[in-house]
Order: C-alpha cells, then sequence, then structure tokens
C-alpha cells in the first residue's frame, strides 16, 4: 500500500503558465493533476478562453497578444521538473 501511495506522489503532474511581455517574464504553477492527459486537458481549456480576443493568434501550447506584445505560454511537466531552473540557464 505505501508503494502505490509514493507512486501517485511521483507521477503528480504541474501545469506551468510563461507570461511574456515587454516588462514581464514570470512563471507560475498549477499542479494537482493525477495524469499527463488531465493536466493537457486543463490547458486546453485555459487557451479556449483566449480565442474570444480578437488580437489572439494560438500556436500549439501558446497564445499571443498582439496588441499588447505578450505572450503565454503553457507546459505540463512533472513535478519533478522545473522550466525556471531550465530559462535561467
Amino acid at each position: 500500500m505505501k508503494i502505490s501511495c509514493c507512486l501517485g506522489f511521483l507521477l503528480a503532474w504541474v501545469l506551468w503558465t510563461r507570461t511574456q511581455g515587454p516588462t514581464t517574464d514570470d512563471w507560475t504553477a498549477a499542479g494537482g493533476f493525477l495524469t499527463k492527459e488531465q493536466c493537457e486537458a486543463n490547458m486546453k481549456e485555459k487557451l479556449d478562453v483566449w480565442r474570444a480576443f480578437k488580437d489572439a493568434k494560438f500556436t500549439k501550447n501558446s497564445v499571443t497578444f498582439t496588441d499588447n506584445n505578450s505572450m503565454m505560454t503553457f507546459l505540463c511537466l512533472p513535478d519533478t521538473e522545473d522550466p525556471r531552473v531550465k530559462s535561467k540557464r
């Protein structure tokens, strides 16, 4: 029983959001997904929110707003990975 409990923690997924603009470059995390598929479904929901904006341009996992020259990128990563460490290299 202990093994399955610990494996559940090792397989958790985090949805990271990177917000980039002329004066900002920040990462925020929203965790609590048991599977990568759940995380990706939440990412799709977040991207769909921005579809109403006329200046929004989409790629697979990001949205760029042309009016204010900003971008939001979404990444689903295992809870053992932190993209902020990679972006500083």
